[in-house]
């Protein structure tokens, strides 16, 4: 398995012991259209936030463009919601390695309104 998709199964556990491992000290994490979370205890504590909000989620990748500490990957997230009711949309992420193989870049492209709005 390479490293990102070893990422992306942690991420999907929504559990941040899972997670937090993979941040840096330095960690730049920017979701949507959102200003940049800067920092490792931040960017933690925004995950926990987000994890609050929802019962589970799954990255389906469809494609991966993967340069050493440079990935770019494109899937379909679905979301379980608190009602039980579940949303699938696109996302592209971009990730970066530092030189310690921690996450110091994380920049999430997705239009997260679907997941909030009332299930139709």
């Amino acid at each position: 398995m390479d490293w990102s998709a070893a990422f992306f199964n942690d991420a999907d556990k929504k559990d941040i012991d899972a997670l937090a491992p993979w941040f840096g000290e330095k960690i730049s994490v920017r979701f949507g259209n959102q200003p940049a979370v800067e920092g490792r205890e931040a960017v933690i504590e925004t995950f926990r936030h987000f994890y609050g909000g929802i019962v589970g989620m799954k990255h389906a990748r469809e494609q991966v463009f993967a340069d050493g500490d440079d990935v770019c990957s494109i899937a379909t997230v679905t979301y379980t919601r608190l009602d039980g009711s579940k949303v699938s949309m696109p996302v592209a992420s971009l990730l970066h390695r530092d030189g310690a193989g921690k996450l110091d870049k994380l920049q999430i492209f997705i239009d997260i309104n679907p997941l909030f709005a009332p299930p139709s």
